[in-house]
């Protein structure tokens, strides 16, 4: 290959790269501004400024161009990408540690990424098959968390488990709660550093009382 074949089939390439970021970035901005109602072939190409065609060349379909930005964008199946520290992380103080890292950070994203809480009004709104396939990418990676945590809790009066589900469940529902009407839930306003405050440190001590039951 001489280098004028070289440096177009570079710059097709860069072409390319450069447009599967603009479409996978105007979903997110058409999920933001408009919701995912708003979705469609038309609408995502005019926000990217490309030809619809290009999304069929690229992703075959739209629901896979979207389904692409929602792992982008999903905490969890993100965080599985860093297997390797989280099995570090899971052998330390049998684990605490990590629960309590996770549930944090999880709280602090989906706190502050707009995109994200749409996203979970959509799968909570409607029945989707790649919603449906997304939230069981979130249960593989769950499934292979628990798998390193649960042995720590076998033959105790503790479900962690189930915290866990109470407590993720909890975080989604109070951020979607306040964020929707900015009203407080059981007296308690997140839009409030000090109350803010208060549910990171009940979740830390929920974790806490489960690892006091195995004597940790």
């Amino acid at each position: 290959m001489n280098a004028t074949s070289r440096k177009r089939v570079s710059g097709e390439i860069r072409d390319k790269e450069r447009t599967i970021l603009k479409l996978i970035h105007a979903v997110g901005e058409i999920i933001k501004t408009e919701g995912y109602t708003a979705l469609g072939v038309n609408r995502i190409a005019k926000k990217a400024e490309v030809d619809k065609k290009l999304i069929y060349r690229y992703f075959n379909s739209v629901n896979n161009l979207i389904e692409t930005y929602i792992k982008t964008k999903d905490y969890w199946i993100g965080l599985s990408a860093n297997m390797d520290e989280i099995v570090a992380g899971a052998q330390i103080e049998k684990g605490k540690p990590l629960i309590k890292a996770v549930l944090r950070a999880h709280f602090n994203y989906f706190l502050t990424d707009l995109e994200m809480q749409r996203i979970i009004i959509w799968e909570l709104s409607e029945k989707n098959k790649f919603l449906k396939q997304i939230s069981a990418k979130r249960e593989e990676f769950g499934n292979e968390v628990f798998k390193l945590i649960e042995p720590y809790f076998e033959d105790t009066k503790v479900d962690i488990r189930a915290t866990l589900a109470l407590q993720v469940s909890g975080i989604i529902f109070i951020i979607l709660q306040a964020k929707a009407n900015g009203s407080p839930f059981c007296g308690i306003d997140i839009n409030n550093p000090g109350d803010l405050n208060r549910l990171l440190d009940a979740l830390d001590g929920i974790v806490d009382l489960a690892y006091q039951q195995i004597g940790q």
